[in-house]
């Protein structure tokens, strides 16, 4: 079996046949979602993710589902979350800038396309996206402490931006009332977030990285003072 290396080969291979045949009338959609669809995915290092809404996502449910994961395994698909329409409904005050990456960006595989008419409750938003970002802060300066360790100093911005920019998309939605279009525009609004192109010179890359940090905090606190009623 070969890999699926593009959204377009996944939709147009055998697997939103074998989705609907194994769910029936209990799937509502299955859908790609996260680093999928995100710039930079390489289908030969990571899985496709697929999730889905189900009428019922009780274990019986999602049971036919089994006979399905060596194929899944062999073709580079993982499946990761099950949701009720119910279930996205009363967790929204929980997970509202997941809901929201759902929304906003995925393909669906099989069924109809999930969340079609979300609109996040904003005030949750918010309050995910600064509890988010204080967490991040305190991983932040714990990671500057230990830099002088690090073999790969660079990777700083790495690991941070693949947990930050998520969240900066809620952030930028919280501000613009409008879904980014690309980690550019989050690049273009806050540019002490883009990695340097090089570590070599220390003082420049010590300056990035405090200005990284510097600009978090300053993100934190404009989320905690924003009024988004």
């Amino acid at each position: 079996m070969k890999k699926n290396l593009s959204i377009i080969e996944l939709q147009r291979s055998r697997w939103p046949g074998m989705l609907q045949q194994a769910l029936g009338d209990n799937l509502i959609s299955a859908f790609i979602h996260g680093d999928g669809l995100v710039e930079g995915f390489n289908a030969l290092e990571r899985p496709w993710t697929v999730s889905f809404i189900l009428r019922d996502n009780s274990t019986e449910k999602i049971r036919p589902l089994q006979e399905l994961l060596r194929d899944a395994r062999k073709e580079n698909i993982e499946f990761r979350y099950f949701f009720t329409l119910k279930e996205i409904q009363t967790s929204e005050d929980v997970f509202p800038l997941e809901f929201f990456h759902i929304a906003n960006r995925n393909v669906a595989i099989a069924g109809a396309k999930p969340l079609p008419n979300y609109e996040p409750n904003m005030e949750c938003l918010r309050l995910e996206c600064e509890r988010e970002l204080r967490g991040i802060l305190i991983h932040l300066r714990e990671a500057y402490l230990y830099l002088q360790q690090d073999r790969n100093p660079l990777g700083f911005f790495a690991r941070a931006n693949a947990t930050l920019l998520p969240i900066m998309y809620g952030v930028y939605y919280l501000k613009h009332r409008v879904y980014p279009e690309s980690h550019q525009q989050i690049f273009d609004e806050h540019p002490s977030l883009r990695a340097p192109i090089s570590s070599r010179n220390e003082k420049l890359f010590l300056d990035s990285i405090n200005n990284y940090i510097a600009t978090v905090t300053d993100i934190v606190n404009l989320v905690d003072s924003m009024d988004v009623v």
